[in-house]
């Protein structure tokens, strides 16, 4: 399926795809470099923050790879490990090699901010990817609204569960993203909270996302209450799979509301066993599409603009919107057919 003939889910609205656009010899911002000589290609460069996710190389790297061949884009793609040591000699290295443009996925959206000043002093625009790189000069940010999607977990975890103990196992405390899903699970859950409907029994961020940290917090707290809890609301697949692993050693898996988030092939499975109840999914291949246009246009010295912004603390930064929706037994067989390079069949 080509990737610009996806069909989205229906309700869900999303703004207009970035055309990429002809060479040009506009400078987009003062300050930054000229664009492109006509039919000179552009050097980008890629750093993704790991890929102990499955995520990162097989849908994010993958649209990416896939609009830069069509666009004629050189590139050379890097993890970090996430590590902010090894993401720094990565930035520093593609700036030694002359890259056009940057796409940066930080490890650590607070220490973005170095890395991307030392872009803007070799005069490479950024393009800001999945993590906000916090108050940083960046020219666009591309990825979802993971309060949204926050807030569309936990009003599900609610209706099944408007009552009892919950739990919120988050993930990498210095990404903006465990930041914000965290902000929108209390958006849904503080009436619940303040009427004393629901209480939560254990909250704690899991570096790294780490799978094994997120059953240890599961193991900890389920001991505490006796193993009285009603929902489990997790960051993401992987801690997910620690909260269930915590839940089958007493004999509660199925019986407890758990969520994941990326619906990766293993959360797919748990959801059709009923082990998961839902994963929230991310057009992330289209995500990496849309960092490659971008990166064509700001090579080609063009401006962002998108309609829509994310302050980063330090601006207003256009903002290129992806997709998300959450994915139960309900609509998982419809997920297969629109996105068959992420589900799979039965």
């Amino acid at each position: 399926m080509d990737d610009e003939q996806k069909i989205r889910p229906v309700g869900l609205t999303r703004q207009a795809f970035l055309r990429a656009g002809a060479a040009g010899m506009l400078a987009f911002m003062a300050g930054t470099r000229a664009g492109l000589a006509a039919g000179k290609p552009a050097k980008v460069g890629f750093i993704l923050p790991d890929y102990d996710q499955l995520r990162w190389k097989n849908a994010d790297q993958a649209g990416f790879e896939s609009a830069a061949k069509k666009l004629g884009i050189h590139y050379v793609i890097q993890a970090s490990q996430a590590s902010e040591t090894v993401q720094t000699s990565q930035v520093e290295n593609m700036l030694t090699q002359g890259v056009d443009v940057l796409i940066l996925t930080p490890v650590n959206g607070a220490a973005a901010s170095s890395l991307v000043r030392k872009a803007n002093r070799a005069k490479v625009p950024v393009v800001n990817y999945n993590f906000l790189a916090q108050k940083s000069d960046v020219a666009c940010f591309v990825g979802r609204d993971a309060i949204q999607m926050a807030e569309s977990i936990a009003q599900a975890a609610v209706k099944a569960h408007p009552s009892g103990n919950y739990m919120l196992v988050l993930g990498e405390e210095g990404t903006s993203v465990a930041q914000e899903e965290k902000k929108g699970y209390l958006n849904v859950l503080k009436p619940y909270l303040e009427s004393g409907a629901i209480k939560i029994v254990s909250q704690q961020f899991n570096k790294g996302w780490s799978t094994d940290s997120a059953r240890k917090q599961v193991e900890n707290a389920l001991t505490t209450v006796k193993n009285d809890v009603a929902a489990i609301i997790c960051a993401n697949d992987g801690t997910a799979y620690g909260a269930i692993q915590a839940l089958q050693a007493q004999g509660l898996a199925g019986k407890v509301w758990v969520n994941g988030v990326d619906a990766e092939s293993h959360a797919q499975e748990l959801i059709k066993q009923g082990l998961m109840t839902l994963s929230n999914f991310t057009d992330f291949f289209q995500s990496g599409v849309e960092a490659a246009r971008a990166a064509q246009k700001l090579a080609n010295g063009e401006t962002i603009n998108t309609g829509v912004t994310v302050n980063n603390g330090l601006k207003d930064v256009p903002w290129i919107k992806v997709i998300n929706f959450n994915v139960t037994k309900d609509n998982l067989a419809k997920c297969v057919e629109q996105y068959p390079w992420w589900f799979a069949k039965s």
